[in-house]
């Protein structure tokens, strides 16, 4: 069973596209990881027309916080007028009537960026989501790799 994360990347990402897990480029994650037995072209051709319509999120970082069930993941929340949550709950139900079953994912969405090693947001700095991409979280590469399955400009 393949396993995808859908986010919208702070720098613009294109199909092919590889990290490991510690270089992520930072990313607001859209929808957590799922399991799917759907092909990358299928999960493309739903995801596909939400980025048509969707257009660029202009946003700010706001307060600094502690995630995970430790509360030891920092993190920046992202504050914006409504729009994340609003293409989030559409990609939600795009990928649920396609049969994909999203049981891990958060009732309280809270857009954030989480720190990483290479970068991170500071409160106040200017977000600029003009990307929304499909991650392969199981790559030919191994665990330690991600892959860009697809990716479409806002």
């Amino acid at each position: 069973m393949a396993r995808f994360v859908v986010v919208l990347p702070l720098v613009p990402l294109a199909a092919g596209d590889e990290f490991t897990v510690a270089d992520w480029p930072l990313h607001v994650t859209l929808v957590e990881p799922f399991s799917t037995e759907l092909t990358e072209a299928e999960l493309a051709r739903v995801l596909e027309p939400l980025a048509s319509d969707a257009s660029v999120i202009r946003a700010a970082a706001g307060a600094a916080e502690l995630f995970g069930r430790r509360r030891d993941v920092p993190v920046t929340l992202v504050r914006d007028g409504g729009e994340l949550a609003a293409l989030r709950e559409r990609a939600v139900a795009a990928l649920g009537g396609v049969g994909v079953e999203l049981g891990r994912s958060r009732l309280e969405f809270r857009p954030h960026v989480t720190h990483k090693r290479h970068g991170r947001l500071r409160f106040g700095d200017s977000v600029v989501l003009e990307c929304l991409a499909l991650i392969d979280m199981r790559p030919p590469e191994g665990s330690h790799h991600r892959r860009v399955a697809a990716a479409w400009r806002l």
